[in-house]
C-alpha cells in the first residue's frame, strides 16, 4: 500500500494544461484489484469522495489542489470478439483512445477513425460523450462497465442506461460521479461505414474503397493544423462546448450574423462556437499574459509557461463574457474545474 498511495503529489503532471496544486494522496492504479485497495484506504483516511482521472485532458486542477485521494485509473487491454457483422472491441479504461483507434483501424474495423487523434483515455468517453467530426462514441458504444466507489458493486450499464446527450452522460450525474469505470465496449463494422459528411471530410467520398485508415490519416493531418501538440504546449484541446440554442434564437444570431453554421439535433441547433470566437468576437490568437486562444483554432485554450489554474479561469470567464455580449449565447467549458 505504501507504494501504491503517495502524499502531497503535484497535480500539474497529470493534467495536459500542466497546471494545478497537489493531492493529499495520488495513486495509479492498474488493476481492479488496486482500484479497490485505494477505495478502502480513501473510505478510512479522508473526508472527501476519490477524484477519478485518466490522461487529465479535460480537467483543470485549481491552485488549492485536492483534499481527498486523486486515483489515476491506468488498466490497460484490448480484447475482441465477431457478432454477426459486426466486432466487439472492449477497452480498458486507462487504455488511451487513439490507441483503441489505431487497434481497430489496423483490423480494418469502422466507426472509431473519425475520433483519431484525441488526447483522453478510454474511461473518459463515455463520461463526455466524447465526439468529432460527425461521430460521437454514444453512436458505437454498447456498455460501459463500472465499479461504485462507496459499495465496491461492479455493474455493466447498457447504452441506453448511459443517457447520452451531447457532451453529457448519466457518469457527469450526482449519482454517475460514484461510479468509476473501469471498461467500455464498442461496436464496430467490418464492412465499409465512412461517415465523410463533416466538413473538409466530404472531399474523401469520391475515394473509392476507401479505408479506415485512409479516413484517419486525413483526420490526423485536419487536426495537426488546428490543435496544438498537447505533448509540448499545455492544452486541454477544444476547451468550450458548442452551444446548442433554439431554432428561434439561431434565426436571431443569423439575423446579426448571416454566416454562422448551425447543425441541427434532436436539442435544437449546435452552433460553431469556433466560428462564433473567430469571425464574431475576433478572438483566435487572442492572448492574455501566459494564456491563449489558439492562432490555428479559437476554440483551443493555450496554456504557456508561467500559466497558473486561476489564469486560466479567469480568461475562460473573460471569453464567456465576450461571446455573451456579442451573440446573446451563454457558453460552457467542456473542461471540468476542480
Amino acid at each position: 500500500m505504501d507504494d501504491l498511495i503517495r502524499q502531497e503529489v503535484s497535480l500539474a503532471p497529470y493534467s495536459t494544461l500542466r497546471v494545478g496544486g497537489s493531492a493529499a494522496y495520488l495513486a495509479e492504479v492498474t488493476s481492479i484489484a488496486e482500484l479497490q485497495e485505494v477505495l478502502s484506504f480513501a473510505k478510512q483516511h479522508t473526508n472527501v469522495p476519490p477524484l477519478v482521472i485518466g490522461s487529465g485532458s479535460n480537467v483543470l486542477f485549481r491552485e488549492a489542489g485536492y483534499p481527498g485521494v486523486v486515483v489515476v485509473v491506468g488498466m490497460t487491454g484490448i480484447t475482441q470478439a465477431e457478432e454477426g457483422d459486426s466486432v466487439l472491441i472492449t477497452a480498458a479504461a486507462g487504455e488511451l483512445l487513439d490507441t483503441v483507434v489505431l487497434h481497430a483501424v489496423q483490423e480494418s474495423l469502422w466507426g472509431l477513425e473519425n475520433l483519431s487523434a484525441i488526447p483522453g483515455t478510454i474511461g473518459a468517453t463515455p463520461v463526455q460523450n466524447v465526439g468529432a467530426y460527425g461521430v460521437e462514441v454514444s453512436d458505437l458504444i454498447v456498455s460501459v462497465t463500472a465499479l461504485h466507489m462507496e459499495t465496491g458493486e461492479q455493474r455493466i450499464f447498457s447504452n441506453e442506461d448511459c443517457q447520452f446527450a451531447y457532451r453529457e452522460s448519466f457518469f457527469k450525474t450526482e449519482s454517475g460521479r460514484k461510479w468509476i469505470i473501469t471498461s467500455v465496449t464498442f461496436r464496430l463494422k467490418k464492412d465499409p461505414a465512412p461517415q465523410l459528411e463533416y466538413g473538409t471530410l466530404a472531399e474523401l467520398q469520391s475515394i473509392q474503397n476507401i479505408t479506415p485508415q485512409q479516413v484517419r490519416d486525413e483526420i490526423e493531418s485536419i487536426r495537426a493544423g488546428k490543435f496544438p501538440d498537447w505533448h509540448h504546449v499545455g492544452t486541454a484541446g477544444s476547451f468550450f462546448k458548442n452551444p446548442i440554442i433554439s431554432p428561434t434564437a439561431y434565426d436571431e444570431l443569423l439575423a446579426q450574423y448571416p454566416d454562422v453554421p448551425g447543425f441541427e439535433t434532436e436539442h435544437g441547433i449546435k452552433v460553431s462556437l469556433g466560428y462564433v470566437l473567430d469571425k464574431i468576437c475576433g478572438l483566435r490568437g487572442y492572448s492574455n499574459g501566459p494564456v491563449c486562444l489558439y492562432e490555428n483554432q479559437a476554440l483551443v485554450l493555450v496554456a504557456t509557461k508561467g500559466a497558473r489554474a486561476s489564469l486560466i479561469e479567469n480568461f475562460a470567464r473573460e471569453i464567456t463574457n465576450r461571446v455573451e455580449e456579442k451573440t446573446k449565447i451563454k457558453i460552457e467549458p467542456e473542461v471540468r474545474f476542480v
